[in-house]
């Protein structure tokens, strides 16, 4: 694999392809009323990031492309906005604020834009308003890479710094390192480098936390991290199909029923590794079912113990119903176990990192990932097609 820091790029225009699909809350913006509304108020709406952690995290690679006399063409995505051009899901707002962190214009323009892109730095509208880039369509993707055309009609360089997407054969992060020279950005080879160390040589104790919904997503890692990992501490949905697998009553409680095979299977082959809650806070109803919300308070307490006299810990996925901040104390127990751990910490996953990040906990991990799927795919050993694309 190439690294960017191995680029001549001096004077070239260079496709940089990075992750800014950060979370955004919809806003409404009352219009003055008319005679055209009949006397009703027309709404409009703004959009506000949530989190800018994504963005912050490019930075160093579009500063260090900028320094070294490069003019950027970045492409990116926000959301699943499935082939269609919506507005919810422009990243009009995050070319705002790329500008305002560098303190630099910042030319937005939209993907099939004919006209050359001269600008130091440019951000492409979200290219999955165009099908083609989810298809890794090698048309669309050879579109792109001639954006890199310079005056001389030479073709530039293309730079993958976006880990969380690298998991998908996409126009923009697979198929387009067929046509141009391609490299690993600096936050891509800072995450590879990190998550290797969990998945290479981890120094024991290793604990790994798994929360989330669904087992599916997460069977993989849980399958390869317990061969490493000294125990593995489930919450959330993830949790109710093993205990539901191992003949608890769940009640009402969500789980994957198509799962549940796999879960008897991993809990007889990890029964040494693998942790399920002793206790569980719950919201019961009137005819006495009830709905499993969060870890409950000895379980808190056994997972934070096991947490602190560790070496090594991995944390992804939200232990029980964490939009509700009264199904938050298992997530607040972990974060704060994780933040005193004298070893190497790692969490990934966009909410699990958000929560984090929101209790101002962040600076006391050692790695926050930018990678959800892509991460957990890696860990469990599998081949992401951006990465692969890179190694050609």
């Amino acid at each position: 694999m190439k690294l960017l820091q191995e680029a001549e790029i001096k004077n070239k225009k260079v496709f940089l392809r990075v992750d800014l699909n950060v979370p955004m809350e919809r806003r409404a913006l009352p219009l003055p009323i008319n005679e055209s509304s009949q006397n009703h108020e027309i709404t409009n709406f703004e959009y506000k990031i949530v989190d800018d952690n994504r963005i912050v995290a490019v930075l160093p690679t579009i500063k260090h492309i900028l320094s070294h006399g490069g003019r950027i063409i970045i492409g990116a995505h926000l959301g699943r906005p499935e082939g269609q051009n919506k507005a919810e899901f422009s990243l009009f707002p995050v070319a705002n604020r790329l500008a305002e962190l560098l303190e630099l214009k910042v030319n937005f323009v939209e993907p099939a834009a004919i006209y050359k892109l001269n600008d130091n730095l440019s951000l492409l509208e979200n290219l999955r308003f165009d099908p083609r880039e989810e298809a890794n369509d090698p048309e669309f993707a050879e579109m792109l890479a001639g954006k890199t055309r310079n005056e001389s009609g030479e073709l530039g360089i293309y730079v993958n710094d976006a880990f969380a997407v690298s998991h998908r054969a996409n126009a923009s992060v697979e198929a387009i390192t067929k046509f141009l020279p391609s490299y690993a950005g600096l936050l891509l080879q800072k995450e590879i480098e990190n998550l290797s160390k969990l998945r290479e040589n981890p120094e024991p104790p290793f604990i790994v936390v798994i929360g989330g919904i669904k087992v599916n997503d997460k069977a993989s890692v849980i399958t390869e991290l317990a061969q490493k990992a000294d125990k593995i501490m489930l919450g959330g949905g993830v949790a109710n199909t093993f205990l539901k697998a191992r003949g608890d009553n769940i009640s009402s409680s969500a789980y994957d029923e198509e799962m549940i095979g796999k879960c008897k299977e991993m809990l007889d082959k990890y029964s040494d590794k693998l942790v399920l809650q002793s206790d569980s806070v719950r919201e019961i109803d009137e005819d006495g079912s009830f709905k499993i919300l969060d870890i409950g308070s000895r379980t808190r307490t056994e997972f934070a113990n096991a947490i602190r006299g560790a070496k090594t810990v991995f944390w992804n996925g939200s232990l029980g119903y964490s939009e509700d901040e009264r199904y938050q104390g298992g997530m607040m127990s972990v974060a704060h176990a994780m933040s005193e751990v004298d070893g190497f910490t790692v969490i990934a996953g966009g909410d699990t990192v958000g929560f984090v990040r929101s209790e101002r906990l962040g600076e006391h991990i050692s790695f926050l990932s930018t990678g959800g799927g892509a991460a957990l795919e890696f860990l469990a050993g599998e081949k992401l097609p951006g990465i692969e694309a890179l190694e050609k």
